[in-house]
């Protein structure tokens, strides 16, 4: 090969990278990836809630069901969107096309429904999407990843990407167990992570500290890691009554113990990082496009 040969091959290589490496925007939207080790603990209506609450703070609020065709946000609001988060991934459709309107002003993408879609994206549909998301993160306060249950390799670099992670548990012992299971996947990753426990249904605070004390025990024992305390969600009728009327336990009664118990959880998780100074740190965007660089 000559060397005006090599010249443009190598000119053609570094437009090919170029082209595949997200737009960098500056960081304004906080996010939070919010999982469970099993489902059936109430993660993604504590999600959408805790997204009303925010909204209600005055917050712009994007919340993204990244539960890939068995998502149901959807279903919790009592709505059914056309358009899911299918459509920027694979079909590189712009994420505004993807947007839905929901309650009190809240933005939310859909992750769709129906038979399970986990997707395997080439280098180019993950960085059409990264940078579709990235531009989002200038438009929004905070952005909310409600994931599927338990951690898969599509999973993971979301959840490792985040500022924060909500795992949500409940007082049951394999609950507990499988919280324990996730955040040991977490660990072993060797990433610096915040990780946060919210306990749902619980029948008191007492009840809430306990099953945290527990898990938070168990992590530091044979993990020497240390999770943080963000709060206690009641065992309360209303929720159900919510779901099968579909329509946000926030909406449907804001003055209940569970609603306030949400706005406490928004302001443990939000409130004491919008005082503290900025660190310069990753941005969410870089951050992920490394990890996901990492597994092609």
């Amino acid at each position: 090969m000559t060397r005006p040969d090599q010249a443009e091959t190598l000119r053609k290589k570094m437009e090919s990278r170029l082209r595949n490496v997200p737009v960098l925007y500056p960081r304004k939207a906080k996010t939070l990836a919010v999982i469970s080790g099993k489902g059936g603990v109430g993660k993604s209506n504590i999600t959408l809630n805790l997204a009303l609450a925010l909204q209600e703070k005055g917050k712009k609020v994007l919340l993204i069901d990244l539960d890939i065709g068995m998502g149901n946000i959807d279903v919790l609001i009592g709505t059914s969107s056309s358009r899911t988060i299918i459509d920027v991934l694979t079909d590189r459709k712009p994420l505004t096309h993807s947007l839905s309107a929901g309650p009190m002003g809240l933005r939310y993408i859909s992750g769709g429904t129906g038979l399970d879609a986990m997707f395997e994206l080439d280098q180019e549909r993950w960085s059409f999407f990264m940078n579709e998301l990235a531009g989002s993160l200038t438009e929004f306060d905070y952005v909310l990843f409600d994931m599927g249950a338990g951690l898969s390799k599509d999973a993971l670099p979301f959840i490792l990407a985040a500022d924060d992670i909500l795992i949500v548990t409940t007082p049951e012992p394999t609950a507990i167990m499988d919280a324990y299971s996730a955040v040991k996947h977490l660990v072993q990753t060797g990433n610096k992570l915040s990780m946060k426990v919210a306990v749902n249904r619980s029948r008191d605070q007492k009840d809430g500290l306990y099953t945290f004390s527990r898990l938070s025990h168990t992590v530091k024992t044979f993990l020497d890691e240390a999770v943080q305390f963000a709060g206690t969600i009641p065992d309360d009728p209303l929720v159900s009554k919510a779901v099968i009327e579909q329509m946000p336990f926030m909406i449907k009664s804001p003055q209940s113990r569970v609603s306030r118990s949400v706005r406490l959880l928004a302001d443990v998780l939000f409130q004491i990082e919008e005082n503290q100074p900025a660190e310069e740190k990753q941005t969410f965007i870089e951050k992920l496009s490394s990890f996901l660089m990492r597994r092609t």
